[in-house]
């Protein structure tokens, strides 16, 4: 009898809850003495303000003053731990020596367990946070993604991915320890530990390094910020001054990591998009030279997996361009999908696993993401199983389901003088036109919400 795909797993995997709550995930690596560490909180949450602050705890969660960086243990100082923040979540990242896991922790749990953001460290991150923000602001890539969240999601619960940098420059030290305090909880927290670990070891010294960190009172309300349906038909172009370019962004919902469609969607990413040779590589940068950058992925925003197309086209394309976009589209989720071009899929996505499990760093991001979206650690070794049962019937749904230009919203970047008319020359298109971002206005509510059912 072959032994079930979980019964095979390679490496040992601890997944458990210590005593504080706190979701411990590690795997035993020995590949180098090292230890990958990945913390992940989430701390999604409405308005500009809350962005802000969040941006700036990200950035100052693990920062030391230089007298505190002296007094710290050998072994956190011979480290390289980071933190940071996206839309979703808090989190800190880096790695450390094996013999230096337990005092590394012990020091994280001491910086996690109460807020300690002197005013002056608070002042300086918030005008370098500003100015960096200020830069990142910049890329229409960015400009399309904010536009997305602006349209998704009613203006009194919108998330924000970089904040305004003068909404950054009001943020105090008093509201950094406030967002602590509510968000920096063990009960909400996974640590992600991949390297040099005995495991059967791991639980006790854990609870005895993390012991300071325990959570202070009830949890807060989650936020769970509620979504808008899509507009296909009602693309909105942005207006980015003197722009040469135009960014095309394609966006709309992706099943989960554990939904049963969520192999096949797959599937379908990659010959659309996903991967060098795609089906738009070829078709707009290869046959027809109106992009110079196509892809397609998905990326958690505000909880929920979003497929997100995008494409850098010159302005005297976009029209065509889109226009072939919805094309490959309508193709994918109405012909049947050739057996070699599945197989390639199957190939190509099967060897993604395996190379995110090669070295303790890659295998501890992914484990961290593949957490953070409801997956046990078992998804590794079952997903190339699934992959293998599919059908060309299989892809074909998951495409009308997901990737259908009837499902996705589009938004264009660019100069406004120069696109309105071209775009409007492509049939079944209504274009709203913003100048400014701050313009951007949320679907209307009248819209019917799109079914749940079946997403994860």
């Amino acid at each position: 009898m072959t032994a079930s795909t979980e019964e095979r797993i390679e490496s040992p995997v601890l997944d458990t809850v210590l005593s504080n709550g706190l979701r411990l995930v590690a795997v035993r690596d020995m590949t180098v003495p090292l230890v990958e560490v990945r913390l992940s909180m989430p701390c999604l949450g409405a308005s500009e303000e809350h962005a802000a602050t969040a941006h700036m705890l990200g950035d100052l969660l693990l920062r030391h003053t230089d007298e505190e960086q002296r007094s710290l243990p050998v072994a956190w100082r011979a480290s390289d731990l980071d933190s940071g923040r996206d839309v979703d979540r808090l989190g800190a990242f880096g790695y450390t020596s094996a013999s230096g896991i337990e005092p590394v922790l012990r020091v994280l749990a001491e910086r996690l367990a109460r807020p300690h953001h002197p005013d002056e460290v608070v002042l300086e991150a918030r005008q370098r946070l500003a100015a960096q923000v200020a830069i990142a602001r910049g890329d229409a890539r960015w400009t399309a993604l904010a536009a997305l969240l602006r349209r998704r999601h009613p203006a009194d619960a919108l998330p924000f991915d970089m904040p305004d940098p003068q909404v950054l420059r009001r943020v105090e030290p008093a509201d950094v320890s406030a967002l602590h305090r509510a968000r920096i909880r063990p009960d909400a927290a996974t640590l992600v530990l991949v390297g040099d670990l005995r495991l059967a070891d791991l639980v006790p010294m854990a609870e005895r390094a993390l012991a300071a960190w325990q959570n202070d009172g009830p949890p807060e309300p989650a936020f769970r910020a509620p979504v808008l349906p899509p507009a296909p038909g009602e693309p909105a172009l942005v207006h980015r001054a003197r722009s040469a370019q135009a960014e095309i962004l394609l966006a709309g919902r992706a099943p989960y990591r554990t939904h049963d469609q969520r192999p096949a969607f797959d599937v379908a990413n990659v010959l659309l998009g996903g991967e060098v040779a795609s089906r738009l590589s070829r078709n707009l940068r290869e046959d027809k030279g109106y992009a110079y950058a196509v892809g397609s992925g998905v990326e958690v925003i505000a909880q929920l997996p979003t497929v997100m197309i995008q494409l850098g086209v010159g302005e005297p394309h976009v029209a065509d361009a889109l226009a072939e976009v919805r094309a490959e589209l309508v193709r994918l989720a109405e012909d049947p999908v050739g057996e070699d071009e599945l197989e390639a899929a199957r190939r190509l996505l099967s060897g993604r696993v395996a190379t995110a499990q090669v070295s303790p760093s890659s295998h501890a991001t992914f484990l961290s993401n593949l957490v953070a979206e409801g997956a046990s650690p078992a998804w590794l070794d079952t997903y190339p199983r699934r992959l293998d049962s599919l059908t060309p019937a299989d892809v074909r749904a998951a495409a009308r389901t997901y990737l259908h230009p009837d499902v996705l919203d589009v938004i264009v970047v660019g100069d406004t003088a120069s696109l309105s008319g071209r775009l409007d020359e492509v049939p079944e298109l209504s274009v709203r036109r913003y100048e400014r971002l701050a313009d951007v206005v949320p679907v209307s509510r009248s819209r019917p919400l799109p079914s749940a059912e079946g997403t994860r």
